[in-house]
Formats: C-alpha cells, sequence, structure tokens
C-alpha cells in the first residue's frame, strides 16, 4: 500500500475511531468574537463548508458572531458549559488584551484545540488622506503626534500592529481608538471617522479588487505595504515593510479554543474535523485566494507555539497598554 494510501486510510480511520465515542451529541457552536465579513469570520466559515460538504461531523457546526469588544464572545466561551460543544476561534487578540491588561483572563483559561493558516497584515489610509507611504504616515506621526487616528481593537491586532509601526520612527505616535475588528475598522476609515489601521490581506483583497483581481476603481482606501516575509501575491505590486527598510513582520494564526474542562474526546475530535478539513478542495482554495500560508498544529506542537507566541508578544502588549 503507498503512503498516500495509508495516510488516507489513517485519516478515515480517525473519523469513526472509537476517539470520537458519542461526541458530538449535538450541534457544535463556535463563537467568532467579532462582527460578520471580517477574516475570522470568513476562516471560520470555509471550515464550516468544509467539514458540511465531506461530512467529517455527524452534527451540523453553526458560526455565532459575536460583535463589540472581543472580549464579549471569548468570555462567552470561557464561561460556557465544558461539554465538548462551543468553541472558540481568535487570534493573538487574546495574548494582546491579557498583555495589556484589557482582559483579565487570557489564554490559559482556555483549552488550546487546533492553529490554522496564517495570514499578515497592511497599514492602510484612505485613498484621498494624501499619504502615499509608510514613510510618510510615519513621518506625520512623528511631526504631529497623537494627531493621527488609527482605528484598532484595543489590545488585538490591528493595535499591536500599529504599536509596532508607530516603534519604527521614535517620536511617532498615533492617538489609538476603540473600533472593533477588520470590517468595523474598514467602515470607520471610509467613513472619515479614523485616519489609518491595518488590515488582512483577505480584507484588502475583498475591499480594493474586482473579481477577476483587478484594481476596483471605488476603493476607498489604500495600502502602504505588506508586513509578511514575502510580497503577498495578490497585491505583489506593494513592497514588504522589509523591502522599505523596516524591520517589522506581523503574522497571525488562527487559535480555536474550547473551555477549560473540556473532554479529551471533544477537543481530539474537533481538532481531528479541522485537520481532515485543511485537506479539502475548498480549504485549499480559500488559502490560495487570501494568501494564507498553509498550517495546522495541535497537541504539544501547538502548546509550544503558544508559549512561544506569548513570549514574544507580551512585551508589546504591554508597550499597547501604554498608547
Amino acid at each position: 500500500m503507498s503512503r498516500i494510501l495509508i495516510s488516507l486510510f489513517v485519516g478515515l480511520s480517525l473519523l469513526t475511531s472509537p476517539v470520537w465515542g458519542a461526541w458530538p451529541e449535538k450541534p457544535i457552536k463556535v463563537i467568532v468574537p467579532f462582527k460578520a465579513g471580517g477574516t475570522s469570520d470568513q476562516t471560520a466559515r470555509v471550515f464550516q463548508a468544509a467539514m458540511k460538504e465531506n461530512n467529517l461531523l455527524s452534527q451540523p457546526v453553526t458560526i455565532v458572531n459575536v460583535g463589540g469588544h472581543y472580549s464579549i464572545g471569548s468570555r462567552q466561551v470561557m464561561e460556557a458549559s465544558p461539554d465538548g460543544h462551543t468553541f472558540l476561534l481568535i487570534h493573538i487578540a487574546l495574548m494582546g488584551g491579557e498583555g495589556s491588561g484589557a482582559l483579565n483572563f487570557g489564554w490559559r483559561d482556555f483549552e488550546p484545540v487546533a492553529a490554522t493558516g496564517e495570514f499578515c497584515v497592511l497599514p492602510m489610509v484612505r485613498k484621498d488622506s494624501g499619504i502615499n507611504s509608510v514613510q510618510e504616515l510615519l513621518s506625520e506621526a512623528k511631526t504631529n503626534p497623537d494627531s493621527l487616528i488609527f482605528g484598532a481593537n484595543l489590545g488585538a491586532i490591528n493595535h499591536l500592529a500599529g504599536v509596532m509601526l508607530q516603534e519604527l520612527v521614535p517620536g511617532a505616535k498615533f492617538r489609538f481608538v476603540q473600533i472593533g475588528g477588520g470590517t468595523a475598522n474598514y467602515t470607520a476609515l471610509t467613513g472619515a471617522q479614523t485616519n489609518a489601521t491595518v488590515l488582512s490581506g483577505a480584507e484588502v483583497v475583498k475591499f480594493t479588487r474586482m473579481p477577476d483581481g483587478s484594481e476596483n476603481p471605488e476603493a476607498q482606501i489604500k495600502p502602504l505595504a505588506y508586513t509578511g516575509a514575502a510580497r503577498f501575491d495578490q497585491l505583489s505590486d506593494l513592497p514588504t515593510m522589509k523591502e522599505l527598510g523596516y524591520d517589522m513582520e506581523f503574522c497571525i494564526k488562527s487559535w480555536w479554543f474550547a473551555p477549560k474542562g473540556t473532554p479529551k474526546a471533544a477537543i481530539e475530535g474537533f481538532a481531528n474535523a479541522l485537520e481532515a478539513s485543511t485537506s479539502t478542495d475548498r480549504y485549499q482554495k480559500f488559502l490560495e485566494s487570501k494568501g494564507f500560508a498553509n498550517l495546522f498544529l495541535g497537541g504539544n506542537d501547538l502548546q509550544q507555539d503558544l508559549q512561544n507566541t506569548w513570549t514574544a508578544i507580551e512585551p508589546v502588549a504591554k508597550l499597547a497598554s501604554k498608547k
């Protein structure tokens, strides 16, 4: 039997093995603590569709978007019954919130399930801002500190990235305001409520490109650079921050958590379903279209990655608490 067939057999065995037992006994709820339309929401829904189309679970998966500050939806999962049917999809915001003091709980108050995918962000301004480069943005933030309103979800991705951005030039300072996730920040930026923010590659493509990949002439926002290690394929004309001479990379994994005390069978069962989903055509096309790196972590690898990420991000989060 070839290695491919053996792997397929093992994968199918996982989906029917006793470790899954009677789980799931009822529909599964995944809480996304952000409004619909953002990167986390898109990620949750592609996994939901992949699981349904490939019969990876015997019960349906429902996505519940909880708007407002991401602490609200996260706390709902933390305080939910650990019966194995409620999960959280979030990202580094959970650590940023803890490290900055925006949250009085953190990633260790949940059961880690898996990490999937990875995406990077782009500093954004309005097209009519008169700002055409990262250098001009940071120069304005230094010349007129606190004058540029930077939309953020305090303690989350856009806040942490904004702090890292302003620290590149001594004396530069944004005025961070609580807006929310990607969709909310896009709305605030186009509505002239803010002057700058960061969005993921997926969000930038959604808000600035036509279905055929060409630039949308009616787009009202403008990306300035990419924080990944290499250029973003869907926006290949944009330089990376490192190409511009700035030592900044900021890329984020999607994290799946369960309430503390959730049975191991449920954690392993859902992790197996997530991992199986990453091999489906739907998910692979999603990765390609959004420019995500293909990644799956579970078990000890996940635990180690979470600890390493916390070690790296805690100092930035503490700095964010002072901004």
